[in-house]
């Protein structure tokens, strides 16, 4: 399927469809997922460990997919990953508001 562009006032964003089939080639290379919203980050190999946080932290945040290891450094800017490669997984509202 076809990419989406979505746009806002200040960003444009270029939403791409990854085929079932082409997830495999991202699990075997150096990796981990990134979050963040306006007031906390998290990083980690396990998606499911990041996701937890967030939702505990209670707040609205965007999910990267960044293939590089976890303790590689690399630049954020406007809370995104600068890192080839990097994707946005999604942007999430946590299930329940539970702010600390």
């Amino acid at each position: 399927m076809k990419g989406l562009e979505r746009s806002s006032e200040q960003y444009t964003y270029d939403v791409k469809e990854v085929e079932p089939q082409s997830v495999d080639r991202f699990i075997d290379q150096p990796h981990h997922f990134y979050a963040s919203s306006f007031c906390t980050w998290k990083t980690s190999p396990d998606i499911r460990e990041v996701i937890k946080f967030m939702e505990e932290e209670g707040y609205s945040y965007s999910l990267w997919y960044v293939p590089v290891d976890d303790n590689a450094n690399y630049e954020i800017r406007r809370y995104a990953p600068q890192v080839e490669g990097a994707f946005m997984l999604g942007h999430f509202e946590p299930k329940k508001k539970s702010r600390k």
